[in-house]
């Protein structure tokens, strides 16, 4: 009955490690598609400002 019981537990914590560590894999990745998706858009913008004749700093 012992053995049962432990082995429950171990399962427990190990689907408990795995809920936890995976939410904070998921929760990183959507925070650097985030970053990426700003940096491009940013990247955007600034072509778009040369195109328009702006100028760039330290010109």
């Amino acid at each position: 009955m012992q053995l049962i019981l432990a082995a429950n537990r171990a399962i427990a914590e190990d689907v408990g490690l795995l809920a936890t560590f995976g939410g904070i894999g998921v929760v990183v990745n959507v925070i650097v598609v985030y970053i990426a998706i700003q940096i491009r858009g940013e990247r955007q913008q600034n072509r778009e400002y040369r195109a328009s004749g702006g100028r760039t700093p330290g010109n």
